[in-house]
């Protein structure tokens, strides 16, 4: 079962009028939700919050204030895994064009259309991403550990590397 799929067989056990169906959704399930949420990163944890959790909540109550902000803060690259990151890709010599790759990866998985420019034999010599839409790539490249520069919307960070790319819109 997935973990929406187990999510709602709670629901529905907990309402249930058979005392065994509410024991298995307070005692049970649980347990294996627990196994499966444990697999997941930070950032699907915060989506399960936002998808599950909120809306379930009072608008006047402090949870969906508390259980708001967690999401937020799920979602976002974590600051001290990046510090730590940093420290050691620079023992590793620093991996050439890693940034790069996270971003192709990134955009690839989200289905956005991307060429790294200019197109030269050393794949790694360029830092800039044409993309159709730059907003839905900053946005993409946001939630995959990237952060926005205070230099322009156009310039990104990479959360683990600390390397700049940089994102031109051009439409077809």
């Amino acid at each position: 079962m997935t973990i929406r799929e187990l999510i709602q067989e709670q629901r529905r056990c907990m309402r249930s009028s058979n005392p065994a169906e509410r024991f298995a959704s307070a005692l049970l399930i649980p347990g294996e939700l627990l196994k499966h949420l444990r697999q997941l990163r930070n950032f699907d944890i915060g989506q399960l919050l936002e998808d599950e959790v909120l809306p379930n909540l009072s608008l006047l109550a402090p949870e969906l204030t508390i259980c708001t902000e967690a999401a937020d803060r799920l979602r976002r690259p974590n600051r001290e895994r990046v510090f730590v990151s940093r420290r050691r890709s620079r023992k590793v010599s620093q991996q050439e064009g890693e940034h790069l790759l996270h971003a192709e990866a990134a955009l690839f998985r989200a289905g956005i259309p991307n060429l790294l420019l200019p197109f030269q034999r050393d794949k790694f010599a360029s830092n800039t991403f044409v993309v159709p839409c730059v907003a839905q790539a900053r946005d993409c490249l946001c939630h995959a550990g990237f952060r926005q520069t205070r230099r322009s919307p156009l310039w990104l960070v990479d959360g683990e590397t600390g390397r700049p790319i940089r994102l031109v819109e051009h439409r077809t």
